[in-house]
């Protein structure tokens, strides 16, 4: 499936990228330095919602590319890893005290969001297999 490009990067690397990237910029205290970047009110949370969309879209990927797509079950579940990480990260800002904010219950609900979104897009792509049982 894929580029010959796209099937050699290494196993989980995308979704290793993700992941980090995430944690960079979720639990470091300044993690784009001193400039302050002027957006509207409530752009963190569009942000909190592409990342952990992100997060299950780029695992959904990885697996779509090893030609071993998830079933749509298994995709939620990925949401809900995906959700869970999120919730850890809110906790983790919160218990850390390095200036982030932590335990913001909007922060959550835009990660949870994210990652359920990130679920029918994937099948849009055709990143998930649907298995229909036709059972009489």
């Amino acid at each position: 499936m894929g580029s010959p490009i796209i099937r050699n990067i290494p196993r989980y690397q995308p979704t290793m990228v993700v992941l980090i990237a995430i944690l960079y910029l979720t639990l470091f205290p300044q993690p784009l330095g001193d400039e302050g970047i002027h957006m509207f009110e409530g752009a963190d949370k569009v942000v909190h919602f592409i990342m952990f969309g992100g997060l299950t879209g780029t695992f959904l990927f990885d697996r779509w590319r090893m030609e071993r797509p998830l079933s749509m079950g298994a995709a939620l579940l990925v949401a809900l890893i995906s959700t869970i990480i999120g919730a850890a990260v809110e906790y983790l800002q919160y218990a850390m005290q390095l200036g982030r904010t932590g335990n913001d219950l909007f922060d959550a609900l835009a990660n949870t969001l994210g990652a359920f979104t990130a679920v029918p897009a994937c099948r849009w792509l055709h990143w998930i297999n649907i298995v229909i049982d036709n059972r009489t």
